[in-house]
């Protein structure tokens, strides 16, 4: 969830559909068996509350350790809804970072 949180926190016009979002939505499970990423599972909610988003990553993190580049965090948004959270890498790094380790920042 402190992964989402960041992921919602961003200066997008829609940051507060996401928020609102992220309140009552739950674990969707994993989107492929070999990668860390996961899927985001939220109830049928009114038009109001749906995100406004034509496609791509709705936001974007870096994700590096000790100044090095790991990779992506991209979260997505599919027909107004959060769906998912794909971990891209730049070499070998497969795992989702460690919050403890990794430095997350959010991009522009």
């Amino acid at each position: 969830m402190a992964l989402l949180d960041l992921l919602c926190s961003g200066d997008h016009p829609s940051r507060e559909p996401a928020r609102e979002q992220l309140r009552v939505a739950s674990w969707g499970g994993y989107q492929l068996d070999e990668c860390d990423c996961f899927l985001i599972s939220v109830p049928q909610l009114p038009e109001a509350a749906r995100i406004r988003h034509g496609g791509g990553p709705f936001s974007t993190v870096d994700v590096s350790r000790a100044g090095e580049g790991l990779g992506q965090l991209d979260l997505w948004v599919v027909d107004g809804y959060l769906h998912s959270v794909d971990y891209m890498t730049y070499d070998d790094h497969e795992m989702l970072p460690d919050l403890e380790d990794d430095t997350l920042e959010p991009l522009s």
